[in-house]
């Protein structure tokens, strides 16, 4: 009667042995703590993917912004913007080349219409490219309309005061310095924009 009690005891403490090894290789919590989850992994990778879901600062302009503003300097450049550009930039070099000819009676009535034309032209779709190209075509017409009104153009007389010779030399002043940003639009269109003008101012 010994023996078969002695065999049930190492029967139950086998079984015992064995419940336990299972529950401990199931039990939850038994994984490391640093190991992620699948479901971890992929948040962290969609984490650094994609930094920029919040609003990027409005003096940076996103690639897909700046693309289409591209795109769209382009498409203004080549449906009539160069010719414009390019036009005023020959009439204002033209009307300023009678600075140094001592002219006193100068007839340039034609020069306005073509700044007026680039004035009323729709704008160039890039903010501070428009910028430069409004304030180039203010300087130049108000410094051609300094000259031209200060020489009395059709009056017949031939005399200068020395308030109207002043005002003269600043009308070129200003004329030349709307040049100089005209030059400035066209070098930015091309740094910016690699937009080159087909043909000479």
């Amino acid at each position: 009667m010994k023996q078969p009690t002695r065999h049930l005891a190492l029967v139950f403490t086998a079984l015992t042995a064995a419940v336990t090894l299972a529950a401990c290789s199931t039990a939850p919590g038994t994984a490391p703590a640093t190991e992620p989850t699948p479901t971890d992994t992929t948040t962290t990778i969609d984490d650094l993917l994609t930094p920029t879901e919040s609003t990027p600062p409005t003096h940076y302009p996103s690639a897909t912004t700046s693309a289409r503003t591209a795109a769209n300097v382009a498409l203004w450049y080549g449906s009539g913007g160069e010719e414009q550009i390019t036009g005023v930039h020959r009439l204002a070099e033209e009307v300023h080349s009678h600075h140094d000819e001592e002219m006193w009676v100068i007839d340039f009535t034609w020069f306005f219409d073509g700044v007026r034309e680039a004035q009323e032209y729709p704008p160039i779709p890039d903010p501070k490219t428009q910028a430069a190209w409004s304030a180039a075509l203010k300087d130049i017409s108000e410094g051609g309309g300094a000259v031209y009104d200060a020489t009395r153009l059709g009056t017949g007389d031939s005399s200068q005061s020395a308030e109207e010779a002043r005002q003269v030399e600043r009308g070129w002043k200003e004329l030349a310095k709307g040049i100089k940003g005209l030059k400035a639009v066209e070098e930015r269109l091309g740094q910016t924009f690699g937009l080159e003008p087909l043909t000479a101012p």
